[in-house]
C-alpha cells in the first residue's frame, strides 16, 4: 500500500509540474503553487519525528520524509522541463 501512495504521489507531481508549465501565472506564484503541492506528503513523515524525536524509528520516519520531498521536487521539475522541451520542439 505504501509504495502505491508513494507512485501516485511521484506521478501526481509529474503531470502537476507539466500542466503548472502551462499556466500563464507570474513566476513567484508558480513556485508557490510547487511549494504547496510538494510539501504536504513529505511533511506528514517529517513533523511528527521533530515533534517526537525519542520515539521509536524517528530517524526512519525523518529520512523517508526528506527523501520523498527530493523525489516529489525532481519529478516536478521533470515535469516542467518536459512541457518545456516539448514547447520548445513546436516553435
Amino acid at each position: 500500500m505504501a509504495q502505491i501512495v508513494t507512485a501516485i504521489y511521484l506521478l501526481f507531481m509529474l503531470v502537476a509540474g507539466w500542466r503548472l508549465f502551462g499556466i500563464g501565472w507570474p513566476r513567484w506564484a508558480k513556485v508557490g503553487v510547487a511549494i504547496a503541492l510538494i510539501c504536504p506528503l513529505p511533511l506528514l513523515f517529517i513533523l511528527p519525528t521533530l515533534l517526537h524525536p525519542d520515539r521509536p524509528f524517528g530517524d526512519l520516519l525523518l529520512n523517508i520524509g526528506v527523501v520523498l520531498m527530493i523525489c516529489g521536487t525532481i519529478c516536478l521539475l521533470g515535469g516542467v522541463s518536459a512541457a518545456w522541451m516539448r514547447k520548445r520542439r513546436r516553435a
